[in-house]
């Protein structure tokens, strides 16, 4: 009958009869086997980051020393692997318990299973963590665990501490605050006055939400807020965006009521009044005096015309020396008026209805 070996550790046990005169070598290799699994420890380079379905293979071999019986596994690699490494515990019925360290390069992380690869069984180790893991050799669905998952100890003594997740109920929180956490009691005496998030004295505070309730507000306002009651006193005079005197104002929105205008008009507005003692006299767009109008449309009721006539106007009363018809012209002197063409006079008329022509007169009609 030829010999056997255990399931978790492959140590050979020799059949009744077997093995005359070599049955002291198979016993020392018993014995490496069983120093291998209790104490052994190993570092071992993977040479790629394999897959899923073509993983490294971590082995326990039958009546030979190998990599998967040690204690202690450390993984490591020549290069960064590039991708999270995958590594098989074979066989798929050995039931195990072992530390394995992640100290792969490249910030990678490692997946551990037994059976066949299944996300729900396996377990990845973070990159420089170690981890105490649990193989069940529960053939093709074996799992890995962690075997501390919930771990219950009277006491931790530790000199620094990473805390992910749970509570910590009563207990003092020393250099770092915590990245969330409820707290009964607050005060500047037991947090050692207003802290920022490397648990450093506030001295200056940049705030861009929330409120501010009964504040004396400094150098620089707030980009949005409530006030109840503000005035030049409280603000220090009209402040710009720099907290600075605003001594000249461009307002080009809003309302502006009871105000004197300065240099530019606005933009738009409504006015109660507006007097050329208010405005200055006439403006232009710049501000400026208007001293020459040009006017293309509208009405000019009851105004003196200058040097230059409209285009196109209707006049109730014209008041000229003057008035130039084209080839005719009509000019009034001492009350009298000259009708005349190309310079000359062909025709007066006097205030008495005198009329006087000059050339031949052609009637049609009563003369």
């Amino acid at each position: 009958m030829p010999s056997t070996y255990t399931t978790n550790l492959g140590i050979e046990k020799i059949a009744t009869g077997e093995q005359s005169g070599v049955w002291g070598d198979t016993t020392n290799t018993n014995l490496d086997l069983i120093d291998q699994a209790v104490n052994g420890i190993v570092s071992i380079t993977l040479p790629s980051a394999g897959t899923s379905g073509s993983p490294n293979a971590l082995n326990i071999s039958d009546g030979s020393l190998s990599d998967g019986r040690n204690k202690f596994i450390e993984f490591v690699d020549g290069s960064d692997l590039g991708a999270t490494a995958y590594v098989q515990l074979v066989p798929n019925d050995a039931e195990k318990i072992v530390i394995i360290r992640n100290s792969l390069s490249g910030g990678q992380s490692l997946i551990i299973f037994q059976g066949t690869y299944n996300a729900s069984n396996d377990f990845e180790i973070a990159n420089g963590k170690d981890v105490v893991l649990k193989f069940d050799g529960a053939g093709t669905g074996a799992t890995v665990t962690q075997v501390f998952n919930d771990l219950s100890v009277a006491g931790i003594t530790a000199t620094t501490a990473d805390i992910n997740g749970g509570t910590v109920d009563g207990a003092v929180v020393g250099g770092t605050t915590a990245a969330a956490g409820t707290f009964t009691t607050l005060t500047a005496t037991t947090l050692g006055g207003a802290l920022d998030a490397n648990n450093q004295a506030i001295t200056n505070v940049d705030i861009n939400s929330g409120a501010i309730d009964g504040t004396t507000i400094g150098a620089s306002s707030a980009a949005a807020g409530t006030f109840t009651t503000l005035s030049a006193t409280t603000l220090g005079a009209a402040l710009d965006a720099n907290n600075q005197a605003i001594t000249n104002i461009d307002v080009n929105s809003g309302a502006i009521d009871g105000t004197t205008i300065g240099a530019s008009s606005a933009a738009a507005g409504t006015f109660t009044t507006l007097t050329a003692t208010t405005l200055g006299g006439a403006l232009n767009a710049n501000s400026q005096a208007i001293t020459n109008v040009d006017i293309n449309s509208g009405n000019i009721d009851g105004t003196t015309i200058g040097g230059a006539s409209a285009a196109v106007g209707t006049f109730t009363t014209m008041n000229a020396t003057t008035v130039d018809l084209g080839d005719w012209t009509i000019t009034e002197s001492a009350g009298v008026l000259y009708f005349a063409t190309g310079g000359v006079d062909k025709m007066k008329l006097d205030a008495s209805g005198n009329l006087t022509v000059v050339g031949d007169v052609t009637a049609f009609g009563t003369v």
